[in-house]
């Protein structure tokens, strides 16, 4: 059955609008010097032999809920999905051959699937070359984005809250859903727009709200990466602010916060946050490098 579905190429409640660039299937060195695919992607690159393996493992070995797929059917009628996912990523691996087999079961059109594969270097943080991610907030991989039309129904991030097939009927039935990363899900629909540098007191009373959300101090720490590797500094500086608020005793937020004063040029806020990491973690060899890197 797997072969069957490989041999069909990928084509081409908030307003986005589905990919429409070509496919490519482009193969490209990360900064580690991994091969990796990058962009728009046809399904039957999936059997190429440095992607087969995983990909018919995680594939054959799901069940699927066949109750909840046959549910699906009559939803799925002329909707759209776009998968967002790295070909690094062991999240990626296991949830999007899954999502292929739920989608194949329930009748989806195959060419109503769009495989976009992003980058995990710096400076391309969660992006493709083609920049099909532009405008829609992808923070973690896979992003499962469901559209009627040009209308983003819902998402799945990264991994479902119950199974693939229950979340995706929650979606298409308009039933009250909440995917992963509720506190950046929270950030981009009430925070993101203000094009501003944030006060602290600002940040401390959103921290308070937040904190609550949040599983651990990675969440937001991402988000502000895929934020400086698109250039959207004065966000990206929000973000790794205010999470230096949700986890004021973490040596790690204040690091990240650091790199991203260096990287915008901010060298005294730079030398300022590596000290905050040296107060809290005295011996971390990385801050005591980056703070005479700064004063030279």
């Amino acid at each position: 059955m797997v072969a069957a579905i490989i041999v069909l190429a990928v084509a081409c409640r908030r307003a986005t609008i589905p990919a429409a660039t070509p496919v490519v299937n482009t193969e490209i060195k990360n900064e580690s010097g991994q091969t990796i695919l990058a962009g728009h992607t046809s399904l039957s690159a999936m059997q190429w032999p440095a992607y087969k393996t995983w990909f018919d493992n995680s594939y054959n070995s799901y069940i699927v809920d066949t109750v909840s797929a046959k549910q699906l059917q009559p939803y799925l009628q002329n909707k759209r999905m776009e998968i967002f996912l790295g070909s690094w990523c062991g999240d990626s691996k296991r949830e999007m051959p899954r999502m292929i087999k739920v989608l194949q079961n329930a009748g989806m059109v195959t060419a109503n699937i769009s495989l976009i594969f992003v980058d995990n270097s710096t400076g391309a943080y969660k992006q493709s070359p083609q920049h099909e991610e532009k405008d829609k907030y992808i923070h973690h991989v896979p992003s499962f984005i469901i559209y009627d039309d040009k209308k983003e129904m819902g998402r799945i991030i990264e991994s479902p809250m119950v199974t693939l097939e229950k979340d995706l009927l929650a979606i298409v039935q308009q039933q009250p859903y909440q995917p992963n990363y509720r506190a950046i899900e929270y950030w981009r629909k009430k925070v993101a727009a203000r094009a501003k540098n944030m006060s602290d007191a600002e940040l401390q009373t959103l921290a308070a709200t937040l904190k609550p959300l949040c599983k651990h101090y990675g969440e937001f720490n991402a988000y502000g990466y895929v934020l400086l590797a698109a250039k959207n500094n004065t966000e990206s500086l929000n973000v790794f602010r205010l999470n230096t608020f949700i986890y004021p005793d973490n040596a790690g937020v204040f690091d990240s916060l650091g790199e991203a004063f260096a990287r915008t040029g901010n060298k005294n806020a730079a030398i300022a946050a590596y000290e905050k990491v040296l107060s809290l973690k005295p011996d971390d060899v990385n801050a005591k490098r980056k703070i005479g890197e700064l004063k030279m």
